[in-house]
């Protein structure tokens, strides 16, 4: 496993054998405003990048910033493109059962699928580390 990037917001790992990089949100996130916001979406697609996986799991267990509707749009055609474009074929993101619920959760990830871009990859939650791992790693998509 290499660290690809590290602030007090977040942690990006990327292991090789498996193609999978781990990006985990601490709780620092709380304490971020919209111009740190932007800055961590950009160094997560610097890092993504930088190793090209092919499933990325996201753990956003102690992500505590909100992200308001125009910046959820401005994170879709961000990152989306990027993903697409360099590979991913799997996106797991790991979230507090409580947090299911929230409609902000969705309406991010509809922004991806709105965007209607061919060779989308496939999206999913979990509130199970075990089950979010065993997902990435199936290869039948």
């Amino acid at each position: 496993m290499k660290e690809i990037y590290k602030s007090k917001y977040s942690e990006h790992i990327y292991d090789d054998s498996r193609s999978i990089m781990f990006s985990d949100w601490f709780p620092e996130t709380e304490n971020m405003d919209a111009d740190d916001f932007k800055s961590e979406m950009r160094k997560w697609l610097d890092a993504f990048k930088e190793c090209k996986p092919k499933y990325l799991y996201d753990r956003c267990m102690d992500f505590n910033y909100l992200i308001n509707p125009e910046e959820q749009i401005w994170m879709a055609h961000l990152l989306n493109p990027e993903l697409i474009k360099l590979g991913l074929k799997k996106y797991a993101y790991l979230v507090p059962e409580e947090i299911f619920s929230e409609a902000s959760v969705e309406q991010l990830f509809d922004e991806f699928f709105e965007m209607n871009l061919k060779n989308q990859f496939t999206i999913k939650k979990f509130d199970n580390e075990e089950k979010a791992l065993k997902w990435l790693l199936i290869k039948n998509i």
